[in-house]
């Protein structure tokens, strides 16, 4: 398929998965598990932009165009199965994935892989600390889970050692930020940041070296 098409398909599902959160919302279910949905959903979009968008200006546009809806929702409780009004985690998972396209010139996976993090990771360890301590919390096995979930991923980056320092330092940051965490940053945007820096920087090295 082209490009555009590509596009369309994505936005589709992520507007469906919003829709689905939103419904679930509605039935009674938890707003921290609903808006899984709408994690998970990411995915898909985030880990198939390398294989299928040929420049960085199509999944940019992805991400400007979600970060625009989540913050609207932000203000209006549009969505709130996804992004609750006074509430700006969920507006910094799309302002991540912006950030970290930066690195798309150089390895369009090291760009691509800290928001399929957070998407995947970041969602399997919410899953798991529920299951496990039945609340809200930054419990051990959730991230044992993220990190668990990550690192094979981190054979798509070349060199793979970067890939995997990249999601081990993903994982520490999703563990120690965020609301019920010691350092009280938005965890959707601060891990795949540090992990977006962490092989940045690995990769520039590499670059100059050789």
């Amino acid at each position: 398929m082209v490009p555009l098409a590509w596009t369309f398909l994505f936005t589709s599902l992520l507007l469906s998965s919003f829709l689905v959160a939103n419904y679930l919302v509605a039935r009674g279910v938890p707003f921290h598990l609903a808006r899984k949905v709408a994690h998970f959903a990411a995915a898909v979009p985030i880990g198939l932009s390398p294989l299928v968008f040929p420049s960085i200006w199509y999944p940019t546009g992805l991400a400007l165009a979600f970060l625009a809806l989540l913050t609207l929702s932000h203000r209006i409780d549009l969505l709130p199965g996804v992004s609750r009004k006074g509430r700006w985690s969920e507006v910094g998972f799309p302002m991540a994935v912006l950030l970290c396209l930066i690195l798309w010139p150089i390895s369009p996976w090291a760009a691509a892989l800290p928001g399929l993090w957070v998407a995947l990771g970041d969602g399997v360890a919410g899953l798991v600390r529920a299951l496990v301590y039945k609340k809200p919390c930054k419990g051990l096995w959730g991230s044992a889970a993220c990190i668990t979930l990550c690192a094979p991923f981190a054979a798509l980056v070349n060199p793979w050692w970067v890939g995997v320092l990249g999601a081990i330092g993903f994982s520490v940051v999703e563990h120690l930020s965020g609301d019920l965490a010691p350092i009280k940053l938005d965890d959707n945007f601060a891990a795949p940041v540090a992990a977006a820096a962490t092989m940045g920087v690995l990769l520039v090295v590499i670059e100059v070296v050789n």
